[in-house]
């Protein structure tokens, strides 16, 4: 029952440990070595789960070249979240909840509950190390799906997915200072978590190359600890290529949608509220990607004071706003004089009550929203945020107008009002995003192997 340190050595692709329910203080796994075709898996048993460590900076950690394994808490079926983790260690190292780190590849984690860590709630990349094992010219990290997890009360990130340091990182070596540059991301999904409460930034994704997305997370009250720069809703960084669909973003003191410096961008279907210092959408790019385009279409940006979608970067390919729905009091929609520029089929107004929403918290349209049957048809997104038929023409903004009576099953955790456990993990319907995550996303390991062994420790 007080399993602590797990060498995944241990056991075959398509095995499934089992994680005896209690309290540990933590647990630090190594080797795990599955397949694409049978991963390994590693789930809780007979309730409960809880890993809290009130004196190192970690409690659930994977390490050691692990790769192809699925950590799920969804081994007892009358729990959402089978494993409850916590850090709140800040000194002399503040601590990470879950921590995938070593060169660690080709993962699944969902059904999480992390909360009270001194710094990020999820890390999902590795430093480099002065073997160089993990530059980018010698590692990349594949195919990770980070998905239902509840994190909440960090003191940093909500979720730090690859590396900022992108003009390389300094390390120090046989006491010398070495600059080495942080591994990429090929294919990651961060998907369908409830993100509230946090320190810095609910979600920071950075060095992802290639098949990114971010989609379908409600996140909520960001950068309370009042740290500039580190205030954002979802922060896309350098050479990040990444989707960013069907989110709901609210509340904090910076941007709800930050893009520096990153690739090729499509931003759409979104719900930013209640950023109100800065501009609700920020993209800017100066010497990377050139070329790239940032395409903006169908968000719903409520409550700002300066603009509401802002893109500067004289390199941009063609970019593009269409059919946004802008609603504060500061300027609209804008991009730099040198910037390639379309916007097209966009409604901008000052107050809530312009807008025609169906109540201060709920963003719905009434039949006379002048958003609705405002904007123009965008190939691939003929659903809007909650997967609700956009109609011919559709409106602008994130939701469709509905038929009164016709209800399609609004996103869990729209209502600005809910909090905490009053509301469960997004839905996971098939909203405004392009592609599911679980057909074929991930590591392929969404379903455990009736082939494996079972280990129960």
């Amino acid at each position: 029952l007080d399993v602590r340190d797990l060498d995944g050595a241990a056991f075959e692709p398509g095995d499934r440990v089992c994680i005896l329910a209690g309290e540990r203080e933590f647990l630090r796994i190594s080797n795990l070595a599955g397949t694409d075709e049978a991963p390994i898996t590693i789930l809780n048993c007979g309730g409960l789960v809880r890993i809290h460590n009130d004196e190192r900076a970690y409690a659930l950690v994977v390490e050691g070249g692990s790769h192809h394994f699925h950590i799920t808490g969804t081994g007892d079926p009358s729990l959402t979240y089978g494993f409850e983790i916590s850090a709140p260690d800040r000194e002399p190292y503040p601590g990470v909840g879950l921590w995938l780190l070593g060169r660690s590849t080709n993962y699944e984690v969902d059904h999480l509950e992390i909360h009270d860590t001194g710094f990020a709630g999820v890390s999902a990349k590795t430093d480099p190390t002065c073997d160089g094992l993990a530059d980018a010219d010698r590692f990349t990290q594949r195919d990770a799906w980070l998905h239902h997890l509840y994190v909440h009360d960090t003191g940093g990130e909500g979720f730090y997915v690859g590396s900022t340091q992108a003009n390389g990182q300094t390390i120090r070596c046989d006491g010398a200072e070495e600059v080495h540059m942080p591994h990429f991301l090929e294919g990651i999904r961060v998907t369908d978590n409830l993100i509230e409460d946090t320190g810095w930034d609910g979600m920071q994704v950075g060095m992802a190359r290639s098949d990114c997305l971010v989609a379908r997370n409600v996140i909520r009250r960001v950068g309370l600890e009042g740290v500039e720069f580190q205030q954002q809703g979802i922060q896309i960084g350098s050479f990040s290529a990444c989707e960013v669909a069907s989110n709901v973003v609210m509340d904090g003191p910076a941007s709800g949608l930050f893009l520096v410096e990153a690739a090729e961008s499509w931003v759409h279907d979104n719900l930013v509220v209640g950023f109100d210092d800065a501009d609700a959408i920020y993209a800017n790019v100066r010497d990377r990607s050139p070329g790239a385009r940032y395409r903006f279409h169908f968000n719903t940006v409520v409550g700002y004071d300066r603009n509401g979608i802002t893109v500067f970067g004289g390199i941009l390919g063609a970019s593009e706003a269409i059919g946004n729905l802008v609603v504060g009091s500061g300027d609209g929609i804008g991009a730099g004089g040198d910037v390639d520029w379309t916007a097209s089929h966009n409604v901008v107004v000052a107050t809530v009550g312009e807008a025609g929403f169906v109540g201060a918290d709920d963003f719905h349209l009434l039949e006379g929203s002048p958003a609705r049957g405002a904007g123009t048809a965008v190939e691939g997104l003929d659903r809007d945020l909650e997967g609700y038929p956009r109609a011919h023409p559709p409106s602008a903004g994130a939701f469709e107008y509905r038929v009164p009576g016709v209800d399609a099953g609004p996103i869990t955790g729209l209502d600005a009002g809910t909090t905490r456990r009053d509301a469960a993990t997004p839905s996971g319907s098939d909203g405004g995003a392009t592609e599911e995550p679980g057909d074929g996303g991930g590591c392929g390991c969404a379903s455990t192997h009736a082939s494996g062994a079972w280990s129960s420790l």
